[in-house]
């Protein structure tokens, strides 16, 4: 687990002030990697002398490779958090012994035993014991057509120096990892948080005003946009190829054309099948030279996990939860209840109000880009490090591979909904619309304004009724704007949710996987935790899994009355009754009566950097007071105030 930045330049050699450049983007990530931390140089820049920066007790930690002074070049940085073979073997960044190629690496790549006999057998011993030789091993192997044999989370980059010189950047097929770059007809930027990218002082900060609106939208800033105008996220499943002619985007993996293959033929199978699979993923990710415990949240993801971790006479786990004084939000009970029948190392930390509002300014400081989520993430990464735990496991992505989100549950009346409404002429449908958002505004229920996305009758618009944070409406009146400018952007996911012959449910679970879980779920847990210097590793998203479950007839996956009906019993009698026998309530804190504590001076501070129409923010405000909007909304106005303001 790393903080990863680069420079390749299209035209002539680096630069001095493209190695103080990534100097810069390097201390900016010290926080993903305080172990040790590296940099590769053209031979002929490092002949020059020492960088400004690097001082002279730091000259062994730069690396340099031959290079032509007509260009094309790169300038590669790492910082290490080392979890795999702590030796100076492993440091980064790292190359062939020929100097052909080297490479800068933040992950785990779960497989890389597996690829290490195959390469040794046909190339000879490796130096180290890390993962990341491997996959620089098996580029020098199979180029490109290595990376869909990894298996893990990943986002690095690959320079090849000759026969022409080239940078690749990849990214794990679900974007557990963040990659982020910028390119001018000079330079390709790239790291693994923007705010490295705009330390770099080769970016220029300008904001994006879409990112404005898709936040107050969805919650988050969408890939493959960022708050900073032309700085793009790397999509989940893709590389980035440069060399002298350009960049050229390509996809390797698709959770969809993956998901289609068939399956077993018969459910006893599937099961079986399944727990092979969670067994299989579950010893991988357990694989440290470090401490590591597991996020025990008192849920069926987290609890699986445990269960699953302790078995086989392991040494004895470690397992961290949160607890509240709040009654209705404490898991605690099932948590010690997992714990004692794992008998596993369990330490719970109690999380009160003040406690939150005291760790706020850090929160903020660790966010990378604006998300309503996020908190979860940061108080328990927090509580981990100071356990002494470096690596965590988490039971994030298991609702989406086992449809446990209620919006799975109710996706077929949706979509009968929705295409009872697209069969009405233009003037009955937005009136029937109107009806419905009415009926929902006398019977009090949350949300009832986000039935205005029905307007356009597609899986998409059906999704947001859910994932939605503030309706259109809402959305031009906090901004000042008119809503054909927000109508004008069209979908947040061009093609994303089209749900052809699985219909709306199929739509939902690549809306899932393609927006919650790269864009808000997986970004949050990676910022928070690395902020901490934690690594979160996530089994449910080990792809063999992934693939093998989402292959499966829905209705072995979803039943009614059993929530994640195919992952309990691949358990079997693995967890108490007690864990999955309740209703869901996922791992969130009790903001509802905590905002409610501070709302006059919270209120206030939303106000301070005049992103927002003051008017429309103490509409959301006083709403949230009498109850008929949920606390996301006022707590994402507070959230965009704070990045605003840095």
């Amino acid at each position: 687990m790393c903080g990863i930045a680069g420079i390749f330049t299209f035209t002539g050699c680096p630069s001095v002030e493209d190695a103080a450049a990534v100097l810069r983007m390097l201390d900016a990530q010290a926080h993903r990697g305080p172990d040790d931390w590296g940099l590769l140089l053209p031979a002929s820049l490092a002949a020059a002398g020492l960088l400004p920066g690097v001082a002279t007790g730091d000259a062994a930690r730069v690396r340099t490779y031959d290079d032509d002074p007509r260009g094309p070049g790169a300038v590669l940085g790492t910082r290490r958090l080392a979890i795999l073979d702590l030796s100076a073997r492993a440091a980064m960044p790292m190359g062939t012994t020929d100097g052909r190629l080297w490479i800068t690496y933040n992950g785990e790549t779960y497989n890389h035993r597996e690829l290490r006999a195959e390469l040794e057998r046909a190339g000879g011993p490796f130096r180290s014991n890390s993962d990341t030789e491997a996959v620089l091993r098996g580029w020098q192997a199979w180029g490109e057509d290595g990376v869909p044999r990894l298996r893990g989370m990943f986002a690095f980059a690959v320079f090849e120096t000759r026969p022409a010189p080239r940078l690749v950047l990849a990214r794990d097929r679900f974007g557990i990892k963040p990659l982020y770059f910028y390119r001018d007809r000079e330079r390709l930027i790239f790291a693994s948080e923007v705010r490295a990218l705009l330390r770099s002082g080769l970016v220029p900060d300008e904001p994006n005003p879409e990112a404005l609106i898709r936040f107050l939208q969805l919650g988050s800033v969408p890939v493959p946009h960022t708050t900073v105008r032309d700085v793009l996220a790397l999509p989940a499943g893709h590389v980035l190829a440069a060399d002298a002619a350009g960049s050229r985007l390509r996809r390797y993996w698709d959770l969809a054309a993956r998901a289609a293959e068939p399956g077993p033929r018969a459910r006893a199978d599937a099961v079986a099948a399944t727990r092979a699979c969670l067994e299989d993923a579950v010893e991988r990710h357990l694989a440290s030279d470090v401490p590591l415990g597991v996020f025990l949240s008192g849920g069926i993801d987290s609890s699986a996990l445990v269960a699953l971790a302790s078995r086989g006479g392991r040494a004895r786990l470690t397992t961290l939860s949160i607890g509240f004084e709040e009654a209705a939000w404490d898991e605690g009970r099932c948590a010690r209840l997992v714990a004692e029948r794992c008998r596993t190392d369990h330490r719970e930390v109690m999380l009160r109000s003040r406690d939150l509002f005291e760790g706020l300014p850090g929160f903020f400081a660790a966010m990378d880009e604006p998300t309503v989520d996020g908190a979860n993430a940061y108080f328990i990464s927090r509580a981990a490090r100071a356990a002494g735990l470096t690596v965590v496991l988490s039971g994030a992505g298991g609702d989406e591979v086992f449809l446990g989100y209620g919006h799975f549950r109710r996706a077929r009346l949706l979509g009968l909904a929705r295409a009872a409404l697209g069969l009405l002429p233009p003037a009955a449908h937005r009136t029937a619309v109107a009806l419905l958002q009415q009926g929902g505004r006398w019977s009090g229920r949350r949300g009832h304004d986000r039935i205005a996305y029905l307007e356009r009758p597609t899986a998409e618009s059906a999704y947001l009724l859910f994932r939605g944070l503030f309706a259109p409406r809402q959305i031009a009146e906090l901004l000042g704007a008119e809503q054909r400018e927000l109508d004008a952007l069209g979908s947040p996911w061009p093609g994303l949710g089209g749900s052809g012959a699985g219909g709306t449910l199929d739509a939902f679970v690549a809306l899932d996987f393609g927006h919650y879980l790269q864009n808000q779920l997986l970004k949050d847990t990676d910022v928070m935790s690395m902020a901490h210097s934690v690594e979160v590793r996530v089994p449910f998203l080990d792809h063999p899994l992934v693939e093998h479950v989402l292959a499966l007839p829905r209705a072995w996956r979803l039943e009614r009355g059993r929530p994640k009906a195919l992952l309990l019993d691949a358990l079997g009698d693995a967890l108490p009754q007690e864990v999955w026998d309740r209703p869901k309530m996922g791992f969130t804190f009790p903001f509802e009566s905590w905002l409610r504590e501070r709302a006059d001076e919270l209120e206030r501070r939303c106000l301070e950097p005049k992103l927002l129409r003051p008017a429309a923010v103490g509409a959301v405000w006083r709403q949230f007071r009498a109850g008929r909007v949920h606390w996301s909304r006022p707590w994402s106005l507070l959230v965009l105030a704070q990045f605003g303001s840095r």
